[in-house]
């Protein structure tokens, strides 16, 4: 059993207590040290795994693709569908020894539990309720993301994360992820990438528009706000920020409201990416 600290959690060095007492404290630093893997409550639903795609897709015994909640793993190698990227053979290598022993699991659904490619949506956990999001985070061996309204386990997976980065582990140090200045992107670069740039323009009007010193805007939209605790957006004019997520390109005016008409005059950034949550957005000090 490890010790794990939370924030706010005092841990005293246990002295000549009672029984009751010590069996207490043991029982809570189990209860700790189950949150460390990110276990959600109640049973969750038993499957058999059939094959492992990459680190964070499989499919199971009975036909569904799984694509697994809180975490975005490299790319493996698809041809001239999809080309791959660095360590994508790693994630899927460290994702098939996860389920090597057993392959039975547990799913654990979040709100949302069917994606827009109608693959099942959930956590997935092995048979002594080990998460495959919590394994491969800790490795580096993938990104942490979120995207609503899915975010039940959204501080425990940030955590696991948070790990590998202190410890420079997988595409923390890998050079091939260090972040692209905003003012080398091309149109080509889309897909998920991880940004570093300076906000040059800040718009608020329904949704939050940040434009980096490149091809590149960052949306926050008006339902993903309540995930960003910023009170003054206009104070990142100016700033370098560090960002995640999936860039796109832009087909047109994605404003909206009585401000449309008149910023669909202005020329806008070729490229867009939308964080979901803040931990996908950072200030860079």
């Amino acid at each position: 059993m490890r010790l794990v600290k939370f924030p706010g959690l005092k841990v005293k060095t246990p002295s000549v207590q009672t029984l009751g007492v010590l069996l207490f404290g043991l029982t809570s630093l189990c209860a700790i040290d189950s949150q460390a893997d990110c276990m959600p409550a109640g049973a969750g639903e038993v499957a058999v795994i059939d094959r492992v795609y990459d680190g964070d897709t499989v499919k199971l015994k009975d036909g569904r693709h799984v694509r697994i909640l809180g975490l975005n793993a490299p790319e493996i190698d698809h041809g001239k569908e999809k080309s791959g990227q660095a360590l994508g053979e790693e994630a899927r290598k460290a994702a098939e020894s996860f389920f090597s022993t057993n392959k039975q699991v547990r799913l654990f659904y979040d709100v949302q539990r069917v994606d827009r490619y109608e693959r099942t949506l959930a956590h997935v956990y092995d048979s002594k309720g080990n998460s495959l999001s919590a394994f491969l985070l800790r490795q580096g061996l993938g990104f942490h993301v979120a995207i609503p309204p899915n975010l039940s386990l959204n501080d425990c997976l940030h955590h696991q994360e948070a790990i590998a980065r202190r410890k420079n582990l997988g595409v923390w140090g890998n050079s091939q992820w260090k972040p692209v200045p905003a003012s080398h992107l091309t149109l080509k670069d889309t897909g998920f990438k991880r940004i570093g740039g300076r906000v040059v323009s800040v718009r608020k009007e329904q949704s939050v528009w940040l434009e980096l010193d490149g091809p590149l805007v960052i949306k926050i939209s008006p339902t993903d706000l309540k995930n960003f605790p910023v009170q003054n957006w206009a104070s990142w004019k100016g700033v370098q920020v560090e960002v995640r997520g999936w860039v796109t390109e832009r087909s047109g005016n994605e404003d909206s409201g009585k401000n449309a008409k008149a910023s669909a005059r202005k020329p806008y950034k070729s490229l867009i990416i939308q964080p979901r949550i803040a931990g996908n957005l950072e200030l860079l000090k």
